[in-house]
């Protein structure tokens, strides 16, 4: 089992025992804005999880991982306060909230919490920190093409300053020459194969790569499939 299915299942669990909880509250008629602080903080833990291990998702996420998290660390610390004020007050359910109270902490919270504070790191000091399935520093999405659709090239920046194809009949064609610097912190790139007809006009594999001038690192490359 990957990293990814073993978190939707350890996510899917807590949100199980998260939604046992809400409706206790509820039952309990604790009031709509105590049940509804306890959603959205769960909601934000589940997705600090999957964003850990999902760069898709961590780009979804994006700044609203710093308020998301600052509001789950004020809730889930008045929570685990609130429970152990509760435990003092009753004898007999002393042991079991203490037990309850550990265990969602260390098992549930901390976890999530710690997912959150390492997305908020990689947003001051971007790809520093080992996530375990990274980012692909070049992509071209979709993988299939047809006349008239638009091709989407993503990309770690900054990164090399050309950009090449090549083409199935045609050999190589360079879209963006060496020493374009504003192209080295760019993101995101579209290209239209209707508008470009130059560069696609025959049906076959057509590979994109970007580089550095001097080749002083490997070059990027990706491949698409294209028909027209």
């Amino acid at each position: 089992m990957g990293i990814w299915n073993s978190t939707l299942v350890y996510v899917g669990a807590r949100t199980l025992l998260a939604g046992a909880m809400i409706a206790l509250l509820l039952r309990r008629r604790v009031g709509a804005v105590y049940a509804g602080g306890q959603i959205v903080s769960d909601l934000s833990c589940a997705a600090f999880l999957l964003a850990y291990v999902n760069p898709a998702v961590r780009d979804d996420i994006g700044i609203l991982v710093i308020p998301l998290l600052l509001f789950v660390l004020y809730w889930e610390t008045m929570r685990f306060f609130e429970n152990r004020r509760a435990a003092a007050m009753s004898e007999a359910e002393d042991s079991g909230l203490r037990v309850y109270g550990m265990v969602w902490t260390w098992g549930f919270v901390l976890p999530a919490l710690l997912s959150g504070a390492f997305l908020m790191f990689d947003l001051v000091a971007p790809n520093e920190w080992p996530f375990p399935n990274p980012k692909a520093p070049f992509a071209c999405a979709p993988q299939r093409l047809r006349f008239g659709d638009e091709l989407t090239l993503e990309m770690s920046v900054p990164h090399g300053s050309q950009l090449a194809v090549f083409t199935p009949r045609r050999g190589v064609i360079i879209l963006i020459p060496y020493g374009a610097k504003a192209f080295q912190n760019v993101a995101r790139l579209t290209l239209a194969t209707d508008t470009l007809r130059h560069v696609f006009a025959d049906s076959g594999v057509y590979a994109l790569t970007v580089s550095t001038e001097g080749e002083f690192s490997a070059s990027l490359m990706c491949r698409v499939q294209y028909t027209t």
